[in-house]
């Protein structure tokens, strides 16, 4: 009786297909689809109302194992925009190559039959579900705009009203300094009074730079906050 190498058990036998009937199989294949039956459970539960997210690499960009298939396959479908959850496990056990190799798995290891169909999807499934992903992402689209027009309105009435307190406070400096320039010329002035008014000024326009900048520094934050650019520190 030849070799035979167990893919569910990770090992060579030499007992043959007599392998499959023995107690330890039988219990490592009921571990392997219990965990494989939990993330299709999972998925299916995304058959009549589908779930889509904003795009995360670090939630979004994973993989499962296809034990009827031996393949690492997607778990979601994603554009690197938007994310269908469980978009690519589902879209491959409606494949026919899957459904083939489904049968073949529950046959060469003596699978409870009852369990097999819970890891296909139908045609009937399939055409459910894209026609619900199709509205759902419509919706998403539309939400995301919106969101995008709101966080623009308020950074330009932001910016609006910086203007109006940058020009306001002109409006009530600058009066002040050409009074005194106006003044200096009809007045005799000494040195040490000139001196003081030129340090007055000098403070009063680097105050008025370091106002500015500081507004322009926080406005440029806030905004990068808002378009996902930047993210706060824990």
């Amino acid at each position: 009786m030849g070799a035979h190498y167990c893919a569910i058990c990770r090992q060579t036998t030499f007992s043959g297909k007599k392998h499959i009937f023995e107690k330890n199989h039988q219990s490592r294949l009921r571990v392997v689809l219990l965990k494989f039956l939990e993330k299709v459970k999972e998925a299916r539960r995304t058959l009549k109302k589908p779930q889509v997210e904003k795009f995360d690499c670090t939630q979004h960009k994973k993989t499962f194992w296809c034990y009827c298939c031996g393949l690492e396959v997607e778990r979601n479908v994603t554009d690197d925009n938007m994310t269908v959850l469980y978009g690519g496990l589902l879209e491959h056990m409606a494949t026919p190559e899957h459904k083939k190799n489904t049968h073949k798995f529950w046959w060469d290891n003596k699978a409870d039959p009852k369990l097999r169909d819970r890891v296909i999807i139908t045609e009937e499934e399939t055409e459910r579900f894209k026609s619900e992903v199709t509205k759902v992402l419509e919706s998403f689209v539309e939400k995301e705009d919106e969101y995008v027009k709101q966080e623009a309105d308020v950074i330009r009435a932001r910016e609006k009203h910086r203007q109006e307190v940058f020009q306001s406070l002109l409006e009530v400096c600058f009066p002040r300094m050409q009074w005194h320039a106006t003044k200096s010329r009809s007045c005799p002035m000494d040195q040490t009074t000139a001196m003081h008014l030129q340090r007055v000024l000098s403070a009063l326009s680097f105050s008025l730079k370091d106002q500015a900048n500081i507004r322009a520094a926080a406005l440029s934050t806030q905004w990068l906050r808002c378009s996902g650019l930047l993210q706060d520190k824990a």
